[in-house]
């Protein structure tokens, strides 16, 4: 069963100033250093785009929002799944620079039989955007989009989700690979965490 990554680019960056994709991390750029890790794991990678063209895939196939306006990361999963065909989906975002390609295996590995397969932080909340999700899932993000509901929740609640505690994932540094580039503060902290990496 063929599982693509698919990186979602994101939309105007408003907190940043500037588009993620763009942003620089030992020498490359996010979009650069992910598609470059994820390949090297699952062989097919997706750029998630808001139109095409935008930027530079970094050598990744592209993949375009089939619905007009904002809709969001759902609508970024519909379209992977409607464009690739592919039996399954591990999402992530661009703003997201250390994921780990062994953590996004290992969550392949726990969905199992189930529709999706999401992290549960140590406070209960979910990361839809570090995520394997299965091809059960696009009849609900589908059915979700169409009564304007774009928040993955609602379509988790309409799928077979298996929810992987932190307490599962021994030797992953969940706080690193997690680690949201939202915003100028964010980036600084990225910027230091891989200067001190690399030294």
């Amino acid at each position: 069963m063929e599982t693509v990554a698919v990186i979602l680019t994101g939309g105007r960056s408003s907190r940043m100033g500037r588009d993620k994709c763009a942003l620089r991390l030992g020498g490359e750029t996010f979009l650069e250093r992910l598609v470059e890790r994820y390949r090297g794991a699952f062989g097919r990678v997706c750029v998630s785009v808001d139109r095409p063209g935008r930027f530079d895939p970094a050598g990744a196939e592209e993949v375009c929002d089939r619905r007009p306006g904002r809709q969001g990361p759902l609508a970024g999963l519909e379209a992977a799944f409607l464009q690739t065909g592919a039996e399954a989906i591990f999402l992530t975002a661009v703003d997201l620079p250390f994921g780990d390609a062994a953590l996004a295996r290992r969550l392949e590995q726990l969905r199992g039989t189930a529709d999706a397969c999401c992290i549960r932080r140590a406070g209960g909340a979910l990361e839809p955007l570090f995520a394997v999700y299965g091809r059960g899932c696009l009849g609900a993000a589908s059915a979700c989009l169409e009564e304007g509901r774009r928040a993955f929740r609602g379509m988790l609640e309409r799928v077979d989700c298996r929810t992987v505690d932190e307490a599962e994932l021994p030797g992953f540094d969940l706080e690193r690979i997690l680690l949201n580039v939202n915003r100028p503060e964010d980036y600084a902290a990225a910027r230091a965490a891989a200067e001190e990496a690399e030294g």
